[in-house]
């Protein structure tokens, strides 16, 4: 005789079937909170990155804000040059504000020695012949501790193009001459005349003015974009850069009521920054960071 196999009951079968349901739904509710997790975390590492961007970006302008920078003080209600070397203007807006002030943005020297063949040798801080993009360079001339004017009239200084050999040369724990101005002269290009150089004299490259501000990206649906504009003051050459995508902007200067002295020596910024990817929710997540820059 064989023994009779014991099948499972219909109560059993429902038991396990019920069971594996809330298994299931178990799994998909780990799974769920997982992908908002993933979704969530990505958004707000988005929004850092962008912040970090921002930052990266307004440091390296800020880093140079007054540097070269000439003065008048009749220039009261703006206008170049500045009433003073660190002036800041900052325009209130919602969502944003604007910013403006200006910095010598590239090359910087000073002359060590002019030798016995008329040869000029300057500690270079990458000074150039050219600019990045491979125009000509303009230069300002500080002499006994004042920019050089040819005439006390003028409005501004007098440009100096040179011919430097090398070019670009950093000058990161250097005493040492690192460049060459052959013949010891520069050329003069307000008067069109050559100029000799003396031992002490400092070169800065001719200031731009700096705007940090917002608008529209047509590259981005029109969303709202930090943007960065500079002017060169030699030129007037006008270059406008988004940078991130952002709610808002607004910026403080200190110490309290500095604008009107032109007496700023730090900038705050409050950053309102979108990610760049989406939450679970299917929008971009909005952080706000403050970021101080110090002159």
């Amino acid at each position: 005789m064989f023994a009779r196999s014991k099948a499972f009951t219909i109560t059993e079968m429902l038991v396990a079937i019920a069971m594996s349901i809330v298994l299931m739904l178990a799994l998909f509710e780990l799974y769920e909170s997982t992908q908002k997790i993933f979704f969530n975390t990505n958004s707000i590492s988005g929004a850092e990155e962008n912040a970090y961007n921002a930052y990266v970006v307004m440091q390296k302008f800020f880093d140079r804000w007054g540097v070269g920078v000439p003065s008048n003080t009749s220039n009261i209600n703006g206008g170049y040059p500045p009433p003073a070397p660190n002036y800041v203007s900052i325009s209130l807006g919602s969502p944003c504000d604007s910013i403006t002030f200006y910095a010598s943005l590239y090359g910087f020297g000073m002359v060590q020695n002019v030798d016995s063949n008329s040869n000029a040798n300057l500690i270079s801080c990458r000074l150039s012949d050219t600019t990045p993009n491979g125009n000509t360079a303009y230069y300002y001339l500080v002499r006994y501790g004042n920019f050089y004017y040819s005439n006390s009239s003028n409005p501004t200084p007098d440009m100096f193009t040179i011919n430097l050999t090398p070019n670009n040369t950093p000058c990161i724990s250097t005493t040492n001459p690192n460049a060459t101005i052959s013949g010891d002269t520069i050329q003069d290009a307000t008067t069109n005349q050559s100029f000799t150089l003396n031992p002490g004299d400092i070169l800065y490259s001719v200031p731009y003015q700096i705007s940090f501000f917002c608008q529209s990206n047509p590259s981005d649906n029109g969303n709202t974009w930090l943007y960065i504009q500079t002017i060169n003051e030699a030129t007037s050459t006008t270059n406008t850069k988004p940078i991130v995508p952002v709610q808002s902007v607004h910026f403080n200067a200190y110490p309290q009521g500095c604008i009107s002295s032109n007496s700023c020596n730090m900038i705050q910024a409050i950053i309102g920054v979108n990610s760049s990817n989406e939450n679970v929710s299917g929008s971009a997540a909005s952080i706000t960071f403050s970021f101080d820059f110090y002159k």
